[in-house]
């Protein structure tokens, strides 16, 4: 069991909120949502392997508010338990070269917030644009966006972060706990222009594109047995619905064909190169 609360000035609409988070998880043995008092929810699951799942999975969100979690003992007044603190995903982008290894992002986690745990399945990749780290957030204050890393030769670089997953967050003062609209720090500013120091650019992007399905032909970086994938592993003459006959011919016309592409990016036109492929193939 554990209880819960969202980082909102917005009133929950409950009845919506209970729907939506128990589609969004569908424990395999239900769940049961009570709202204790105002604000703060009991979430009773059924399995323990249910509420894992959750604790890994997040942070979540209903209407854009961060839901805070933590659990209940026996006996434990769960209005009196702490939820001041939120596991984010968190990527952190322009480290130098040989800045990747886990020691370092140990160090950039507790800087961050606290370090929970290193992805090191983000070093496959034979360029990671960013490291990927998991921490702890303390809610009551500010995100941290950057840090200053003095390398080796004494020259200094910064880093930046980026947070998966992150909802709603107020732009002036960089709380979890409102929006903009409620930021105590903007009412009380003597000019009408308030410096904004955060933004949506701290919401990092999806790791996986939604969209079509990937096209058999594109290769990832890991598929070492591609050939075998394609052909459906087998040694036939068949080669995923073309024949290598097929495959020999197109390359006995790759020059004819390469005349119609650019590969420079210069502005060709296409339509004259046309005409003079085909002049050349009705001369034949």
């Amino acid at each position: 069991m554990s209880v819960d609360k969202f980082l909102t000035e917005k009133n929950i609409n409950v009845r919506a909120m209970k729907s939506k988070m128990a589609d969004i998880w569908r424990p395999a043995r239900g769940i049961n949502i009570k709202e204790i008092k105002t604000g703060l929810f009991l979430f009773q699951f059924y399995h323990k392997d249910d509420m894992q799942w959750v604790v890994k999975g997040g942070p979540w969100s209903f209407d854009g508010a961060i839901l805070v979690f933590n659990t209940v003992g026996n006996g434990e007044d769960p209005t009196k338990v702490l939820l001041n603190e939120v596991e984010f995903w968190i990527q952190i982008y322009d480290l130098p070269v040989g800045y990747m290894s886990e020691s370092i992002g140990k160090q950039l986690g507790n800087f961050f917030g606290t370090f929970v745990q290193y992805d090191s399945s983000n070093n496959k990749s034979i360029w990671r644009e960013f490291m990927r780290i998991r921490i702890k957030v303390d809610v009551r204050r500010p995100l941290k966006r950057k840090k200053k890393i003095c390398k080796k030769d004494k020259s200094d670089v910064i880093v930046h972060c980026k947070y998966e997953k992150l909802g709603d967050l107020c732009f002036v003062c960089g709380l979890l706990t409102h929006t903009e609209r409620f930021c105590s720090k903007r009412s009380t500013a003597e000019s009408e222009s308030v410096n904004k120091e955060w933004g949506s650019w701290l919401r990092a992007p999806p790791r996986r594109a939604g969209g079509s399905s990937r096209s058999k032909w594109l290769r990832e970086e890991d598929d070492g047995d591609w050939g075998n994938k394609i052909d459906g592993g087998t040694n036939n003459e068949k080669f995923s619905g073309f024949q290598k006959s097929d495959l020999v011919q197109r390359r006995d016309n790759s020059n004819q064909e390469s005349a119609f592409f650019s590969f420079d990016g210069a502005d060709t036109n296409n339509s004259e190169m046309a005409k003079l492929a085909m002049q050349a193939s009705q001369s034949k």
